[in-house]
């Protein structure tokens, strides 16, 4: 019996609440219009924008091809950097990335200027930080092979025009980076080359000196034994040299070697000549008999004729003379662009949302309603 009481109490409940809701109709029909049309008004006053993406890859190898012996001449002298497609794109990359150039591109927007135009000069600085920040190299996913550009911004054709802006500036700044980078590689060859060729200069001074001191012992050893021998009146050669030989091959020892013999016993006549030639000899004929001078006036030449840092240079007009926009390869043509603004999705929201108001209307008018009879019957 309590339980037939609970389903009519139900029954009634919920024919009442139907009941409400009927009665109320057109107080929920006038909110969800309502709502509706500032849906309406909601979508076509809110800016809309759009979100862009198109991949971007390294250019072609071909193009790269000039900058083979450039490659070839950093490499023989151990310089860290190589134009190739690879490379110049993670450079690329990297140059992007610090947000410079595209910082530059979208101040020249006139949205952008007229949003910031009422900022101090700090706040106008993070504020187009902020919208370049809209603009972004995108890394490959797993599945993915190439990189991807990407925006969004309220009017795509502009946003291109400013992506593609900052794209060719960073590459000119590219250019003129690796560039730069190329003559400081030749001035470093230089600066090397100029004080590998004073050591070696400085160790030519040195071998001459010594060669110079040497003959000026050897002069003083040769006047003491052209002394000795004027002193024994030895003129000539007193030295049998054949008897030596002859003795020598007959296993017969004389216990003297010919580095013991006194060298006075040649006679003061050649040893004169000998003190005379040596006198004689010009600068170069003294370095030409020192120990190391070929070796190191051979070092000398090759720095001298050193044409590293002169080919380098020479090679940073190609770069100069290089179209950079080549190095990076991406359309916008072929690029896949989303309107983020949904109008339909507005407008649904707001009729749902102004029935679910009405609904709550309808319940809550009509209960003070019945409060108030009930009050008044009291």
């Amino acid at each position: 019996m309590n339980e037939s009481h609970f389903y009519k109490e139900d029954e009634i409940n919920l024919f009442e609440i139907f009941k409400t809701l009927w009665d109320g109709k057109w107080k929920i029909i006038a909110t969800t219009f309502v709502a509706a049309v500032i849906g309406v008004i909601f979508s076509a006053v809110k800016p809309n924008s759009f979100e862009v993406s198109t991949p971007i890859q390294s250019g072609n190898s071909t193009v790269f091809i000039k900058y083979s012996l450039l490659n070839d001449l950093l490499k023989s002298n151990h310089f860290y950097l190589y134009i190739d497609e690879n490379s110049i794109f993670k450079m690329f990359i990297l140059e992007f990335n610090d947000y410079e150039e595209m910082a530059d591109a979208v101040s020249t927007s006139e949205f952008v200027q007229k949003s910031i135009k009422d900022l101090d000069d700090d706040n106008k600085q993070k504020a187009i930080i902020g919208f370049a920040k809209a603009f972004a190299l995108k890394a490959p996913s797993k599945n993915e092979e190439n990189w991807t550009l990407t925006f969004e911004w309220h009017d795509n054709i502009e946003g291109e025009q400013l992506f593609n802006d900052a794209i060719i500036q960073t590459l000119s700044n590219l250019r003129n980076h690796t560039k730069a980078s190329v003559n400081e590689f030749a001035d470093v060859i230089d600066i090397q080359n100029t004080r590998n060729l004073e050591k070696l200069r400085n160790e030519l001074s040195s071998i001459f000196n010594i060669q110079k001191d040497t003959n000026e012992k050897r002069i003083q050893y040769l006047m003491e034994q052209s002394a000795i021998a004027k002193e024994l009146g030895i003129e000539t050669n007193i030295l049998d040299a054949n008897a030596l030989s002859q003795s020598s091959q007959n296993a017969i020892s004389l216990g003297v070697n010919s580095n013991d013999v006194p060298y006075y016993l040649r006679g003061y006549k050649a040893i004169d000549k000998e003190i005379v030639l040596i006198q004689s000899r010009s600068d170069d004929d003294n370095l030409l008999r020192s120990n190391g001078y070929i070796d190191t006036r051979e070092k000398i030449l090759f720095l001298e004729k050193d044409l590293s840092s002169s080919q380098l240079r020479i090679s940073t007009e190609v770069i100069a003379n290089d179209n950079p926009n080549d190095w990076v390869e991406f359309n916008f043509a072929f690029a896949n662009v989303e309107s983020q603004k949904n109008s339909r999705l507005y407008v649904a929201l707001s009729i749902v949302l102004g029935g679910m108001v009405g609904v709550l209307y309808a319940l809550i008018s009509n209960s003070f309603r019945k409060r108030k009879k009930q009050l008044a019957k009291a």
